[in-house]
């Protein structure tokens, strides 16, 4: 049996394997830096309680990504966690 037949008997899929090596970390930061942004406390709470959120958020997802059902519902889970905060960051930024 080949590595890409074991893989696939497996279940493992390079999209979801991609999205817990890059999704979770974007998804983590993006995250952190809208509560920076957004807290109404001072900058440096705002920043540590942005860095308490993000690091666990990043071990979590990337422990959970890759048993998802597929590829694209791990990155559908990333863009769900990272999107509506960059858009607000955006937001904010333009207005």
């Amino acid at each position: 049996m080949t590595t890409v037949a074991e893989d696939k008997a497996a279940g493992h899929t390079l999209a979801r394997t991609l999205a817990a090596l890059l999704g979770a970390p974007l998804a983590a930061f993006a995250v952190g830096a809208g509560l920076v942004a957004f807290l109404p406390v001072s900058p440096e709470v705002a920043y540590l309680i942005g860095f308490h959120v993000m690091v666990p958020l990043w071990v979590t997802l990337a422990c959970v990504l890759p048993l998802l059902k597929n590829g694209r519902v791990a990155w559908g889970v990333c863009l769900a966690f990272a999107g509506p905060v960059a858009a607000a960051l955006v937001l904010r930024r333009l207005g």
